[in-house]
């Protein structure tokens, strides 16, 4: 090898092809001229690339007339955005799978109705189902991943909500569509509980992108500082890899270790975030990024805000007006119940986030009929005001 290159210099000419999933764990001295010199990444096939690869894995049932007629290819490869080949290969393959399940009886014992199966035919169906329950890609969306941030849908209780996620869809199509900003970052800053990470995973589901990440210290405990790195780094470098991507990076103090006795963070995750939120996507790619923090002051100091595109204030709940509109989309108390409520009030300063409100709102009604909303105003009067004007609020 090191005496003229892989072919010497008087063997037969040969061409060697090495292939690898990892370039990052191979030795650069195995990457000079002369050896394996030219590189080629094999990027995520495009909407044609599926549609040819589809046609080659169904190629065969086309041919013993084993695919229904329903079938059609390139609505497969528009609903498989970001499938590699292989995850193509095993979605065809989950869908025979699907369709021989569709004969076999479940009773005792297991049986096959023979009549039926010599009619077998691979449906739309069978590929729908599949791609739902059984085939993900890699580099795609996990469903339950941001579920979990909107499992109480959007309370859109005031004009800050509503330009929140005017802005946010603003940010997702100047992503999509213009060439000057392929990567566009976004800050969702405000108070604790008012909303952000929801807020967040909902822009980053509306923009129906293919790959969509959230990077949360909830999957880190436990890490080191370079683990952590790591983990956050690989994010980034799988996003680059679709050419359109979200990553919401939640709750970023956290990310950080920040705790203001001392005060002590976590410098290089800080250096890493730093790099990362700046970093050029490659070309051809879009990213997005949008970021989420209830320390606006922190990052700050860091110089943090800086790297980001622009920034959103996500606010408390400030009015009693404000506070009434959320309990009524919220449809938790009847009528009668929001009326006392409101007698209560409106008009008045009030200092809650949403989050903070459901919460109290369900605690309340684990109290008899009669007394939840005295249980709510209670509640209210201890959480929901800010301690410079708790007593006028009330008095």
């Amino acid at each position: 090898w090191d005496g003229g290159g892989l072919c010497g210099a008087n063997s037969l000419s040969a061409a060697a092809v090495g292939m690898t999933n990892r370039p990052d764990l191979i030795d650069e001295a195995l990457l000079r001229p002369g050896r394996l010199e030219v590189k080629m990444e094999i990027g995520l096939p495009d909407e044609n690339g599926r549609v040819q690869i589809l046609n080659i894995h169904t190629a065969r049932m086309r041919e013993h007339k084993l695919l229904g007629d329903d079938v059609d290819v390139r609505e497969l490869a528009v609903e498989t955005k970001n499938f590699s080949g292989a995850e193509l290969e095993g979605l065809v393959r989950a869908a025979q799978s699907t369709a021989m399940n569709r004969h076999i009886k479940a009773a005792t014992k297991v049986e096959v109705d023979m009549e039926r199966a010599e009619k077998l035919q691979v449906m739309r169906g069978d590929f729908l189902n599949s791609l739902e329950n059984d085939i993900k890609p890699a580099f795609g969306i996990n469903q339950e991943d941001y579920d979990s941030y909107i499992m109480n849908g959007i309370i859109v209780w005031g004009d800050p909500v509503t330009r929140a996620l005017d802005d946010g869809e603003l940010l997702v199509q100047q992503t999509k569509n213009s060439d000057r900003t392929p990567l566009v970052s976004v800050l969702l800053e405000g108070p604790p509980n008012s909303g952000k990470t929801a807020l967040a995973a909902k822009i980053a589901e509306k923009s129906g992108f293919p790959f969509i990440k959230i990077c949360s210290p909830d999957k880190m405990i436990g890490f080191s500082e370079t683990a952590k790195c790591q983990a956050i780094k690989k994010i980034f470098d799988d996003a680059y890899k679709s050419q359109l991507s979200c990553v919401v990076v939640d709750d970023i103090e956290r990310l950080l270790d920040y705790v203001p006795i001392g005060p002590r963070f976590s410098n290089l995750v800080l250096q890493a975030l730093l790099v990362l939120l700046k970093k050029a996507s490659p070309h051809g790619r879009k990213l997005l990024i949008i970021g989420t923090s209830s320390r606006k002051d922190v990052l700050q100091e860091m110089e943090m805000m800086d790297v980001f595109s622009t920034n959103i204030h996500i606010p408390n709940i400030t009015t009693g007006e404000q506070l009434i509109e959320a309990l009524e989309l919220l449809s938790r108390f009847d009528d009668r119940e929001r009326s006392r409520i409101s007698q209560h009030v409106k008009g008045k300063a009030v200092w809650i986030g949403i989050k903070k409100l459901m919460m109290i709102i369900e605690m309340s009604l684990q109290m008899g009929t009669e007394h939840r909303v005295d249980k709510f105003l209670l509640l209210l009067k201890e959480e929901g005001s800010a301690p410079s004007t708790r007593e006028a609020m009330w008095n």
